[in-house]
């Protein structure tokens, strides 16, 4: 009812998260859109799984060993933060070390790791004017040794390290995230900055960014280190953008995925935009007949 009220004739892909409750309703979707006419391609590519919400678990497990530094941060930030005097303590502090910062102390979250991350960014700034209001305030310092203590400069170490590797993932979602252009010929990019960023931190000398990078690639290799297992409307969206096409994506996925399992997986086939073989039992389906069956069913779309 919804649809027709909508003016939609056809449901090309829903996107959702990785909740499991979600599968269950798209396939629900599927046999309801599939019974009145309403599906594209079958329904066969319609459960677009959320990029925001993959990248946000692969941050929350690389952040998992660091949480007592944040800990110790968000802490202080909120002991700050909770009356005027305070804060106007804390300014004095920053002009005594001389900080040229027009931005001030926010607190985060702690369940949204973006919040972290710009409550974080803020933070380390006054790294110098956190230390100077520890001298200068006992109590500051008898409250937050209570709990996990206050930031030492190990933690505003930690600090820095996860500030210059969240930057990436904040940047990448508030791109995937824009509702006044279109996003989805910008998935498959995100994603491989993405598993190019935590191969080169894989291979840091720093030990605490080597690791987490480490636990990051974990994550990222469930979602996305299968490309078979992959929604092939990602690559779809590539082969229909004018500036990349076809050519640009074979190259791509031999560059991200090996020659053996890229050249495979892009492999040259002669197909007709009228007659598709159906891949359906392969191992892996071309990329030509992915665009060709996708090409098909548009005109018929249009027919």
């Amino acid at each position: 009812m919804c649809l027709k009220e909508w003016g939609i004739a056809k449901v090309f892909a829903i996107t959702v998260d990785n909740a499991s409750s979600n599968a269950t309703c798209i396939q629900f979707l599927k046999d309801r859109f599939s019974s009145r006419g309403c599906d594209f391609l079958k329904s066969k590519y319609m459960h677009m799984r959320c990029i925001a919400h993959k990248t946000n678990l692969i941050v929350k497990n690389g952040l998992e060993k660091v949480d007592l530094s944040v800990a110790r941060v968000r802490k202080a930030v909120r002991y700050i933060r909770q009356s005027p005097a305070r804060i106007a303590k804390f300014k004095e502090c920053i002009e005594l070390v001389n900080v040229d910062s027009k931005s001030m102390l926010c607190l985060d979250v702690s369940t949204r790791w973006n919040s972290t991350y710009l409550m974080l960014n803020v933070a380390q700034k006054f790294q110098g004017a956190f230390k100077l209001y520890e001298t200068t305030n006992p109590s500051y310092v008898n409250e937050l040794n209570e709990t996990d203590g206050v930031p030492t400069f190990w933690d505003w170490g930690n600090v820095r390290r996860m500030v210059d590797i969240l930057v990436h993932f904040y940047e990448l979602t508030l791109r995937i995230l824009g509702f006044l252009y279109v996003t989805s010929n910008i998935f498959y990019h995100e994603i491989s900055t993405i598993n190019y960023l935590l191969k080169d931190w894989m291979k840091s000398d720093d030990n605490e960014v080597k690791s987490m990078g480490e636990r990051m690639k974990d994550k990222y290799d469930n979602y996305w280190g299968n490309v078979h297992k992959m929604n092939k409307l990602i690559y779809v969206a590539i082969v229909v953008d004018p500036r990349y096409k076809l050519e640009y994506l074979e190259f791509a996925l031999r560059e991200e995925y090996g020659l053996d399992v890229g050249w495979k997986l892009a492999s040259d086939t002669t197909f007709s935009a009228l007659s598709v073989k159906d891949n359906s039992e392969k191992d892996a389906i071309p990329l030509d007949d992915w665009y060709a069956e996708y090409l098909v069913a548009c005109l018929q779309l249009k027919s």
